[in-house]
């Protein structure tokens, strides 16, 4: 059966390896081959075109939502239909943004989640063991410490942090982003990011999205170097034979569990798509249309996606965002932009009234420009209709900045620009800063902790399997064998706490000081004693990030200690028997006298018994 596919075979796809390379090596004309049996593909195709109907039905209510987001927000991350061969694309999108605090406000709040959460200039996760009474060698710690390294290095050299950065624009504003992280063989992984209009989402029994699908546009330059030419129908087949590769189709893509389909009308008829070993599959195909087998299909081991969301509401596979908060002041600000434009206009430039006289005789009211007209009775000349109060225009530009703050306080500008924009009594100390920063951020708590339970945490689980797939790990050893991990991440807020502590690490530290030289004049117990100094270290090495492979074990500092120890007293050896020497010379110069101790001691008579 043509449907039946084997493991190996689910679990790659020609895009792995998709590349001008994989491009050149694709034949000039169409290959002669046996158009598969396609029943068990019609099957699965009209499925799949059903269930995409019926989400797109699902998110109707949300696709308009976001066209007026999008509209007043962020315009250009908006597909309102996804058509091929449009030529418009480069039509303007933003008429209806006069004022762009709104977008300067969405561009402040990414930059500033993807600064402090997903950061490529600082470490933001670190890998563990997720059972905290297993106790770890030195190798198992090189191990963590490595593989580490490793994700960071394939994320830096990937196009991760660059996805990341669109998508907290994304969920800032539409309140949903969903990444898919892909093998790829010339930088491990790919990421892709759907724009808000290509997308449909559908969440499992867990509340957690499971399914995406969705639709987009490729030429046939690209199917061919996504699926190669041997996978693509005859429609593009043709196309590439005749050089028309720059006209489009729309092309689908699921992404679901992984179950059988039923035949309709058949009774206890079924059809797999990829083998029940994978617990996800994909299919890509055309939209529309009925080709002998879909371009792709593929299984996975694990979700293959990861979907950022700021606020999810019970079943509801989309999230909301802080823009929707923010929709009505943004509309209000460009209202108020618009009619504060015209009210400077008609006091520059107003309506004006003339004598009929005027009508056919030549006219201007421009600087430097003469007017003729008759002065025998009546108003002559020209005058303004209308005159502005210049009171009006002070109170509309006061509305406008308190509408501007309005929004950028839903989208926590003053929160990720709280420094630069600090009003009133100043911090006096790097701790009160800290506690500021740290009350700021509690409004972000909620969306951190969603965010790194829904998107970064599979992320790296994700590149994980990938790595492990690709076999660029090390060998576990054995302290980790059978041990699972966990991933503690170091956000801004867990940053900012972290921070507090330090600082307050630091005050007990010098104040400890202060009082073991105040205890070494007064001779008595020096109060430091009391802290164990050892684990203060290690601690504050924690909180402050420091590397952990900088610091000895408690095995190394042992035998350090050891050492040390035993150099001391080999050191101190040839003094000791110096003195005991010196000691002896001494004793023997000495002159004992009868009656002494120390001739007592050394068995001379006293005076009563010579």
């Amino acid at each position: 059966m043509a449907e039946a596919l084997s493991v190996a075979q689910a679990a790659t796809a020609p895009y792995m390896d998709m590349s001008a390379s994989l491009l050149s090596q694709q034949p000039a004309t169409s290959p002669e081959k046996l158009q598969p049996d396609a029943e068990w593909w019609i099957t699965i195709y009209l499925y799949l075109e059903a269930r995409l109907g019926v989400l797109r039905t699902w998110r109707y209510s949300w696709w308009a939502h976001w066209s007026r987001l999008a509209e007043f927000f962020l315009p250009r991350r908006y597909h309102w239909l996804v058509v091929a061969n449009r030529m418009a694309r480069g039509n303007p999108i933003n008429d209806r943004i006069i004022d762009s605090t709104g977008t300067l406000a969405v561009q402040t709040c990414a930059s500033g989640m993807w600064t402090g959460l997903t950061s490529p200039s600082r470490p933001w996760f670190k890998l563990d063991k997720a059972l905290p009474w297993v106790e770890l060698d030195a190798d198992g710690k090189e191990w963590l410490e490595d593989t580490e390294a490793r994700v960071y290095t394939v994320l830096g050299q990937s196009n991760f942090y660059t996805i990341m950065a669109q998508a907290f624009q994304d969920v800032v504003v539409f309140g949903t982003a969903p990444v898919i992280i892909y093998e790829d063989f010339e930088d491990v992984i790919r990421c892709y990011l759907p724009c808000a209009g290509e997308a449909f989402l559908a969440a499992g029994a867990r509340l957690s999205i499971d399914t995406l699908y969705r639709e987009f546009t490729f030429t046939v330059q690209q199917i061919v170097e996504f699926a190669t030419l041997e996978k693509c129908p005859k429609q593009i087949q043709d196309h590439w034979q005749a050089n028309n590769l720059d006209t489009e189709y729309v092309v689908c893509h699921a992404i679901e569990p992984n179950f059988d389909i039923a035949k309709k009308g058949q009774r206890k008829a079924t059809v797999t798509v990829v083998p029940g070993i994978f617990p996800y599959r994909e299919v890509y195909w055309l939209k529309g249309i009925k080709t002998p087998e879909p371009l792709s299909r593929r299984g996975f081991r694990m979700k293959p996606f990861m979907c950022a969301r700021w606020a999810m509401v019970s079943n509801e596979p989309y999230g909301r965002s802080p823009c929707m908060d923010a929709l009505g002041d943004d509309k209000q600000l460009q209202l108020e932009t618009v009619r504060k434009a015209e009210f400077i206009e008609k006091g520059v430039r107003p309506p004006m009234g003339a004598n009929p006289e005027l009508k056919n005789e030549p006219n201007s009211i421009l600087p430097g420009h003469t007017t003729y007209m008759s002065t025998d009775g009546g108003k002559k000349g020209f005058w303004p209709l209308f005159e502005v109060a210049p009171a009006w225009l002070t109170g509309l530009a006061a509305d406008i900045k308190e509408v501007s703050q309005r929004i950028e306080k839903c989208l926590f500008v003053d929160l990720f620009m709280a420094i630069s924009r600090m009003e009133g009594v100043q911090p006096r100390n790097e701790l009160e800063l800290t506690k500021r920063d740290l009350e700021r951020l509690q409004s972000l708590g909620p969306f951190i902790e969603l965010f790194e339970t829904e998107f970064a945490g599979p992320a790296i689980q994700r590149v994980l399997e990938i790595l492990e797939n690709r076999r660029m790990l090390k060998p576990k050893p054995r302290s980790l064998q059978n041990v699972p991990l966990k991933i503690n991440y170091m956000s801004i807020m867990k940053l900012a706490q972290r921070s507090a502590e330090t600082v307050a690490m630091k005050d007990v530290f010098g104040t400890m000081g202060e009082l073991s030289s105040a205890a070494k004049a007064a001779g008595v117990p020096d109060p430091i004693r009391v802290i164990d100094l050892d684990k203060a270290a290690r601690k504050y090495g924690e909180l402050a990030n420091f590397p952990a492979e900088c610091f000895f074990t408690e095995q190394e500092v042992i035998k350090h200690d050891q050492a040390r120890e035993q150099g001391s007293q080999q050191a101190q050896a040839p003094q000791q028997a110096m003195a005991a020497v010196s000691a002896a010379k001494t004793l023997a110069d000495t002159k004992l006298a009868p009656g002494t101790a120390l001739g007592a001691l050394t068995g001379m008579p006293t005076q009563g018994n010579a």
